[in-house]
């Protein structure tokens, strides 16, 4: 499968016309045939908003997790609050990619951990905004083993045996599609499916990955320098945008 919004279009429509239906954690067991969609934000928000929209206007309804510690994006900025809450009007859930390496100096008990990054994040979505899902980011061995449960099962943790050993599990993680997911979902071969996506990689048109991550970089750099303007007065005295 290609990565374009159009290759993604085509995957919504293969699912539809095996009538998979479009299902979240806590609901799929209504089905016979269901599938979770499953978005990990590990680097831009922005570019999950865009997915989050095309999926809004085919009417699925999907799972998008933010890291709430990440050295690419910081959830908690105005902007990206904004981007989370855009997401959430398209129909959508906002879940907690959780990163154990972050901890890795430090003894904890991981379900603690993510209980109280679970707090910080639904304080800053505001609301009556409730998280009910958790996603684990590069996850361990010994996290893929353990089946942790998460305030006392309320929480679903979506690398728990029940979806990651009993749901046909694929991913685009790294740009790769290591099964090919078009044949998977037109044989039918499985009634429940796990998709995982990775929103940075899609565009309209297609990107290598060396594409992707230089443009990914350049954004940054700019971001940064909008960022600096906000704080600095006449930053274009001392250094000009078109000199990045």
């Amino acid at each position: 499968m290609r990565f374009t919004y159009n290759a993604y279009k085509q995957l919504i429509t293969s699912l539809k016309d095996r009538e998979y239906v479009f299902s979240d954690y806590l609901n799929y067991s209504q089905y016979e045939y269901a599938v979770i969609l499953r978005h990990d934000i590990d680097m831009d928000i922005e570019r999950a908003l865009d997915l989050a929209k095309l999926e809004a206007s085919l009417g699925v309804k999907s799972t998008y997790y933010v890291l709430i510690s990440s050295d690419f994006y910081n959830a908690f900025s105005k902007k990206n609050i904004y981007l989370l809450q855009k997401i959430k009007d398209c129909g959508h859930d906002i879940g907690l990619h959780f990163d154990e390496e972050k901890y890795e100096k430090r003894e904890i008990n991981v379900p603690d951990a993510i209980e109280k990054e679970l707090d910080i994040l639904e304080s800053f979505l505001g609301g009556d905004s409730r998280v009910i899902s958790v996603s684990m980011h590069r996850p361990s061995q010994k996290t893929l083993d353990s089946n942790y449960v998460i305030r006392s099962g309320n929480v679903i943790n979506s690398y728990g045996a029940e979806f990651f050993k009993n749901f046909k599990y694929i991913s685009d993680s790294r740009r790769n599609w290591r099964e090919d997911v078009l044949e998977i979902v037109n044989q039918k071969q499985y009634n429940r499916l796990h998709i995982l996506t990775h929103p940075i990689w899609y565009y309209e048109e297609e990107k290598d990955v060396r594409t992707v991550l230089k443009e990914f970089c350049h954004q940054k750099v700019f971001q940064c320098y909008e960022s600096l303007s906000d704080n600095i007065r006449d930053l274009g005295s001392i250094l000009a945008k078109k000199d990045l």
